[in-house]
């Protein structure tokens, strides 16, 4: 079931791909692609395999979301339960021959550029998703932390949310096959901070305010989440 499942999604995007080439900027074309993701959503908790609950993420708009990053549907999630998401995804990503534009026409890039570009749509409204780990998390802990998300936190002085994205069963890692779903539903739940924002201080340079700030966002994915698993 979750193959073919993972089928279909994969067909959609062929079938959406001409649409994010046509529409091509995120703003246009992140609604369609919602539009299509939520069928699926709610297709895998009819059949048992996932279940997605909000818990305490608040309702933002205009919000940096930095989340750890547990498993290759996060943004699915992340894009169903929080209207006008938008997320940072890296080059390789982008370059995908099946999903590169679609992805193109849903994230940001992640490059020197990505404060100004986050902070300007972060100021119409929009909120962007930063895992700034950069790739999947570890079945333990988090890998290094990106300075990324700290740019565009101080930059665009924009409310910030930490969310950590717990799993009841860790599937879809790196290197873990899709069939690897368990016996039970694997539920996916938030946990989140309260909204804050964040300024240099006197006198600090931006790079020891990056640091500073990643620092943070570090402390906070961290907490109560040596792994991304729920409490069995």
């Amino acid at each position: 079931m979750s193959l073919l499942l993972f089928a279909a999604f994969g067909a959609g995007s062929l079938v959406l791909a001409p649409a994010a080439l046509l529409l091509r900027r995120p703003e246009r074309f992140q609604r369609v692609v919602r539009a299509a993701w939520l069928p699926l959503l709610a297709l895998f908790r009819l059949t048992r395999l996932v279940t997605a609950e909000r818990g305490n993420l608040p309702r933002c708009e205009g919000t940096l979301i930095v989340s750890n990053h547990p498993s290759l549907i996060d943004v699915v999630i992340y894009v169903c339960l929080v209207p006008k998401t938008l997320y940072v995804a890296k080059h390789p990503l982008r370059s995908n021959f099946f999903l590169g534009a679609i992805v193109r026409a849903t994230s940001l890039p992640d490059g020197a550029d990505l404060p100004a570009v986050a902070s300007e749509y972060l100021a119409k409204g929009w909120n962007v998703l930063v895992f700034p780990e950069g790739t999947r998390s570890p079945a333990e802990g988090l890998h290094p932390f990106r300075r990324g998300a700290a740019h565009v936190a101080l930059e665009s002085g924009a409310p910030v949310v930490c969310s950590r994205l717990r799993v009841s069963r860790r599937i879809l890692a790196k290197g873990q096959p899709p069939w690897d779903m368990g016996p039970e539903p694997v539920v996916y739940s938030f946990d989140a901070d309260e909204p804050e924002r964040f300024a240099p201080l006197p006198d600090e340079t931006p790079r020891k305010a990056a640091i500073r700030v990643t620092d943070h966002f570090r402390r906070r994915l961290a907490a109560d989440c040596a792994s991304s698993r729920l409490d069995s």
